[in-house]
């Protein structure tokens, strides 16, 4: 086996283009990490928003809106309430009748006429 030092043209060729690749390598591989790096750091910023936004949500609700438990006892309280009026208006009838056929009131407080 013979080995040859002879340098030509097509080997110097060969050989920039070779390091024109690796340079070229190089610096697209530079630049997409510093890329990268400036969206790392504008997504850092949108989230530390987005946590300041949902810090601010939570205190809103907080200080603003109902929990469940107090909204079940109004509901509860709003039901006894609507029941005793039911009651009311259904013995309004009765009582009115009652009036009218002389019987007097026969309701809260009331006698006979």
């Amino acid at each position: 086996m013979n080995f040859s030092w002879d340098i030509n043209l097509g080997h110097l060729l060969t050989l920039l283009l070779a390091m024109i690749g690796l340079i070229g390598g190089y610096v697209t591989i530079r630049i997409k990490t510093a890329d990268n790096e400036e969206k790392t750091k504008a997504l850092g910023t949108r989230v530390e928003a987005y946590g300041i936004a949902l810090a601010d949500l939570r205190l809103h609700v907080s200080e603003h809106c109902v929990k469940k438990d107090d909204l079940e006892k109004v509901e509860d309280r709003i039901g006894r309430r609507l029941d005793t009026v039911e009651h009311t208006i259904r013995n309004m009838t009765t009582t009115i009748l009652g009036a009218i056929n002389g019987r007097g009131r026969t309701g809260r407080g009331g006698g006979e006429a």
